[in-house]
Formats: structure tokens, sequence, C-alpha cells
């Protein structure tokens, strides 16, 4: 812009002064009153250079290069970690891979039996029903429509820590007396956090993909069981 703005000025005055505008005092008296544009600029350019010198100055202090290389760490620490969930090496049991596969194959079914019984134990599955609670269940779970499931895959799978297994322990046990079994106490021995990838087709031949978030526990003599929920919904 001041480039600009001294190029119309410039040519204002040679303009001027090729056509003979007025008489020389005239000229004169007009330049001297007039205020000097040179001055305006280079205080401009001067404030311009300051500011540069200071923006300079402060990308290279040492503060602000310790800011840029713990971003950077923090940066390349958020991303090894997703490497490392996208290509977990935790391996899920053979048996607990059929439950997740049963369990997904009886959503896209609508069949809420088979689902309740991937879900409950079979003395909280009869509790459900005593108290009325798997009617509603089952009505929750039936949309009308079924898809054809083509492949599950598990993803980001985990293993879950002690205290998160504990917690899954207090989750079946609250829910055990909820539903009327005031004497029963569910173990829980380990688990996995996972994601299922489900690659489905709809009725009309359209493909479809998509995934899930769970749980699935291993409980004392019950086997494997789903818990509909994330591993942040069950430690929050």
């Amino acid at each position: 812009m001041k480039k600009i703005a001294l190029t119309v000025i410039l040519c204002s005055i040679l303009t001027c002064s090729a056509f003979s505008c007025g008489d020389s005092s005239a000229e004169k008296d007009r330049a001297e009153s007039k205020p000097s544009e040179s001055s305006t600029t280079t205080a401009g350019d001067e404030n311009t250079a300051e500011t540069t010198k200071s923006t300079i100055s402060i990308k290279d202090s040492e503060g602000y290069k310790n800011f840029r290389a713990n971003l950077q760490k923090k940066t390349e620490e958020i991303n090894e970690k997703r490497r490392k969930e996208m290509h977990n090496t935790d391996e899920m049991e053979k048996d607990a891979k059929k439950v997740v596969n049963e369990f997904v194959q009886a959503v896209c079914d609508d069949d809420a039996e088979a689902m309740a019984k991937a879900m409950y134990p079979e003395k909280m599955l009869e509790g459900m029903k005593a108290c009325g609670e798997y009617d509603e269940f089952a009505q929750s779970v039936t949309d009308g429509e079924t898809d054809k499931l083509d492949r599950v895959d598990v993803m980001f799978c985990v293993k879950m820590k002690e205290n998160e297994n504990a917690l899954a322990e207090s989750y079946m046990n609250y829910y055990a007396k909820e539903y009327g079994l005031s004497d029963t106490e569910y173990k829980v021995s380990e688990g996995y956090s996972f994601t299922a990838s489900m690659h489905t087709t709809h009725n009309d031949g359209t493909k479809a993909l998509g995934g899930e978030a769970l749980l699935i526990v291993n409980i004392e003599g019950e086997g494997w069981k789903i818990l509909p929920m994330s591993l942040k919904d069950l430690t929050e």
C-alpha cells in the first residue's frame, strides 16, 4: 500500500512540473506548506521494521523454541498412540470373538432373544422377564428392518486392566440386584474393549459399513458377555 501511495504522489508532482502548474513562487509556497510524505513514509517503514524485528526476536527466544519443541513432542506422542491403537497386537480369544459375531448377527436380524443371551447371564435374563423389563428391551431393539451381515472386523482390541474388570463386575452386580437377584454375585475374570466394524448389505442391495465401541467380559460360570458401552462410558 505504501509503495502504491508513493507512486501516485510522485506522478502528481511530475505531471504538475511538466505542465508548469502556476508560478514558481506559488509552487514554492505550496511545496513548503505541504507535509513531507517522505518523512511520514519513513516513520511508517521504521515502525514496520521495528515490529518485524520484535517478531523475529520472539521466535529466536529460548521460551518460544521450548514451546515449539514441546508442542512437536506432544503431537508425536499422540500420533504414536493412535498408530499403536490401530495396529494393536492384543488378540481377542476365539470364544469371545464368537460371541461378538453372534451379537452383531443378532443386531442385524433384530433378534432380541439372541442379543439378550449375548449380553446377560441366564439368571439375569430370567429376572428381566419376571419384572417385565425384557419386553421393553425386545421392543426397543426391533425396528422392522433387517440387514445381511457380510463380515465383522474386531478392531482397536485392548485387554482390560484389573480395575476396569472390577468396574464391569460392579456394573453386572448392580443390575443383578435391580432384577431381583439379591443373592447373586458375578465375578469378571478378564475382558476386552474393542470396536466392532460391521460390513452389511441392506434389503435394497446397498452396502454399508458401521462401527460400534463395545466391551466383552468373561463372567465366571457364565462365559463371555457383551457390555453395550465403550470403556470410556464404563470408567466415567
